[in-house]
């Protein structure tokens, strides 16, 4: 921790306020600032963001909007922060270079006497119009990098780009947007590990993310998607499993998908933790073995996991796989797309099995019977 930072912890309760109580950002008066008129308006504007920070990030009035794709990565780093009372926002150091300013604050507190961090971001603030504005520090970190684009995929990278990844990539977009009838373009970014996607984002530290070494960071915005791709281990450097949930969003809202068909599409077409459908329609089939009589319903709606490691594989995902590929069998991926659509998960799942009825003729009443006869048909 930095000497300022140990300072400032001590004097935690001694801080000015600046704006609002909900969002409301402080500095510490131990923390030496530029000698600037400038950093008065800069704290008023990041009060402004942050007081907005739970809006979608295309209404927040202090995002640089050219810069709104990546800067919407590092706000939703940002939303749900004020959820615990325990942390508040504390400038932590503002520069200025040349035309713009960097910013650094963290969301700090004190648990059981002793100084917590709770995360840490750098934004970068701009004025125009005699307003301060925001933006992530990704494309001023990445200047240097490579750029290729392939059909509707924009790939950035330090050195060489992985052929056979960005190949395999592109196969899997393409038969994902061929279903869902999107053709949305895709930005990449290709990092050595988790740890560098957060740096160059601008999110410098989250506790969610401590000890994390492969994950990825993604964001829609203006039918634009932005991947940050942190996953280095893997057979290839993304998961199909994922790469279905980012696409499905930018043909269907959040507020409509259901997540349970969402992600039997995802399992059918893509695997989850590493296991293709095929290992997990075989694990499944080895549960149905030790559990013949098995209530398919209550199993369904209680979200019960059958997988033994510690994995968890949902019986209700593989029979929605199912599910859904007898329907794009016999009916096409349209019909596919209704149950998807059928609206957010509820507690009873009485949207879902209201749609199931009439898209795809299973009811309640008949649930189990047709799901064995599923079951035994899947493959």
């Amino acid at each position: 921790m930095s000497r300022n930072l140990i300072a400032f912890f001590l004097t935690l309760a001694t801080v000015s306020s600046y704006g609002q109580d909900n969002g409301g950002v402080a500095i510490a008066k131990n923390i030496t600032l530029p000698k600037d008129s400038a950093i008065n308006q800069i704290t008023t504007a990041l009060n402004g963001l942050l007081g907005q920070k739970e809006k979608p990030n295309k209404e927040n009035r202090f995002i640089f909007k050219d810069r709104l794709l990546e800067t919407s990565a590092l706000m939703d780093e940002m939303k749900g922060l004020d959820k615990d009372s325990s942390y508040k926002p504390y400038i932590t150091n503002i520069v200025k270079q040349g035309e713009k300013y960097v910013v650094q604050f963290s969301y700090l507190g004190i648990t059981d006497n002793a100084p917590v961090i709770r995360a840490t971001f750098k934004l970068l603030a701009l004025k125009q119009a005699g307003q301060f504005y925001f933006y992530s520090p990704l494309q001023q970190n990445t200047t240097n990098w490579k750029t290729k684009t392939v059909k509707n995929i924009t790939f950035r990278y330090k050195d060489t780009l992985g052929a056979a990844d960005a190949k395999e990539f592109e196969r899997m977009v393409a038969f994902y947007d061929k279903k869902l009838k999107t053709n949305s373009p895709i930005i990449q970014y290709y990092c050595d590990d988790f740890l560098e996607v957060q740096q160059l984002l601008g999110l410098e530290y989250k506790s969610d993310y401590a000890g994390v070494v492969e994950n990825i960071l993604t964001v829609k915005e203006n039918d634009q998607s932005l991947i940050i791709n942190g996953w280095g281990s893997q057979q290839h450097r993304f998961d199909p499993h994922d790469l279905f949930h980012e696409r499905l969003s930018t043909v269907l809202g959040s507020d409509i998908t259901n997540r349970p068909v969402n992600e039997g599409c995802a399992y059918l077409y893509g695997g989850s933790w590493g296991f293709t459908w095929p290992q997990i329609i075989t694990r499944f089939k080895a549960y149905v073995s030790q559990n013949p009589n098995a209530d398919w319903l209550t199993l369904y709606t209680d979200g019960t996991n059958f997988n033994s490691e510690a994995k968890i594989l949902k019986i209700s995902y593989v029979i929605n796989a199912l599910i859904v590929q007898k329907l794009e069998k016999e009916k096409g991926f349209p019909a596919v797309m209704e149950l998807l659509s059928c609206g957010k998960k509820e507690k009873g799942d009485e949207n879902y099995f209201k749609a199931l009825e009439r898209i795809a003729g299973i009811s309640k009443t008949d649930f189990n019977t047709k799901v064995e006869a599923l079951i035994r048909a899947g493959k």
